[in-house]
């Protein structure tokens, strides 16, 4: 049973306390998606499920904001689905836009501010038949697509993240073949990577034109750590760390408004194989370890790019939800701790609002603050608990 919040922990003024989403993981329906093709592959996922209803929140996304509203949450972050926008090369499709708009004025009303996602790993099926990010075209699809919503939405978003996650689509996409491409070719994942980073300036300095709302990136950043204490493990730690993180970050630095992290895990490294390990009493469904005191250490690292940090994802895979209330309480310690030693963190978005399709691990990896069908969990009693005494009045 976790303890009553102190009192003394208060956050600035305006900090936000939200959880995340993404569209196809629980809209349903995302039928000119390039996933929706790949979960037709055999063993591409758990169980062979797919996301055809998710949690239906195409049709029940008012029901997702009286989730909000009942704990106490002041944002919100999903994605705008590309394949429902633009299901079809040049062809933008007006209701799927107005819809987003509604669920957008309806959470404005509610004092909910959104972050929105305008790539979430899924792209529409066109766009993949043209080599999706392998192709450079799609870095002028991307803009443009990002372009247009901007210009149809602007007013409603307090926030744009362009892309989640680019380092795990390359390494999930392109070099396991677990993810929707599902290929396996490491120089082809080194092109993938570069072509986001330019798909992402493109679209920052286009919608950078129209909204005045900031625009910023959403990195997966791990805590990376030596296994050992000697010179080669720790400069080995130091390029693994170069490459999942400094490479796709360093070349858009100066064009992001605020760095997105999404943290999960500290691992640690050695030089022979297995080169990774998670390390830790205490691990989640997937066998993650679970190191919240990490989200201290990584906001340190990342104060390098000075720009606002919001913790865009932060969640632990819990089918019991017995190790999710302390994990939430740990999470927002460690945060008040780095903004008490002068970093700039204005935000904490928990992955995530409720168990959804996750991606190949189906609906078996549990998540959410609320199963899939909206009944809700003791932490999510605890994360409302908390914001409600660690707001600032």
């Amino acid at each position: 049973m976790i303890k009553t919040p102190q009192r003394k922990i208060k956050f600035p003024k305006g900090f936000l306390f939200g959880s995340a989403t993404a569209g196809h993981q629980i809209e349903g329906g995302n039928f000119s998606s390039d996933w929706h093709q790949f979960e037709k592959i055999p063993g591409k996922i758990n169980n062979n499920d797919n996301a055809d209803m998710a949690a239906n929140s195409w049709n029940d996304w008012q029901k997702d904001i009286e989730l909000l509203k009942k704990t106490n949450q002041n944002a919100y972050r999903f994605s705008i689905e590309w394949a429902r926008v633009e299901p079809k090369k040049n062809f933008f499709d007006q209701k799927a836009i107005d819809h987003y708009k509604q669920q957008l004025q309806a959470l404005k009303k509610a004092n909910i501010k959104t972050m929105v996602t305008l790539f979430h790993f899924v792209l529409p099926q066109w766009v993949s038949r043209e080599g999706g990010f392998e192709n450079k075209q799609t870095i002028i699809y991307f803009a443009d697509f990002c372009e247009k919503i901007a210009q149809e939405l602007g007013e409603l978003v307090d926030f744009w993240a362009t892309i989640n996650e680019p380092q795990t689509y390359v390494l999930m996409g392109y070099t396991t073949g677990e993810h929707a491409p599902g290929k396996m070719n490491f120089f082809t994942g080194l092109k993938v990577a570069r072509n986001l980073n330019r798909a992402h300036i493109l679209a920052y300095k286009k919608m950078r034109l129209i909204t005045s709302n900031p625009v910023g990136i959403v990195e997966n950043i791990a805590l990376w750590e030596p296994l050992y204490n000697n010179f080669l493990t720790i400069q080995f730690t130091r390029f693994i760390n170069f490459l999942a993180t400094i490479f796709f970050i360093a070349p858009i630095a100066k064009h992001i408004d605020f760095l997105g992290i999404n943290y999960y895990f500290k691992i640690k490294v050695q030089l022979h194989k297995p080169r990774f390990h998670f390390i830790s009493k205490k691990k989640s469904d997937f066998g993650w370890s679970i190191n919240q005191d990490g989200l201290y250490h990584i906001i340190r690292e990342n104060l390098i790019w000075r720009k606002p940090i919001y913790i865009t994802e932060n969640g632990v895979a819990d089918k019991l939800d017995k190790h999710r209330p302390k994990f939430i309480k740990d999470a927002l310690f460690y945060i008040h701790k780095a903004i008490a030693k002068g970093a700039d963190v204005r935000g904490y978005f928990h992955w995530t609002l409720m168990d959804n399709f996750e991606w190949a691990q189906g609906y078996s990896a549990k998540f959410g603050l609320f199963t899939i069908d909206r009944k809700i969990k003791h932490s999510a009693k605890i994360y409302a608990d908390l914001i409600k005494n660690y707001q600032s009045d």
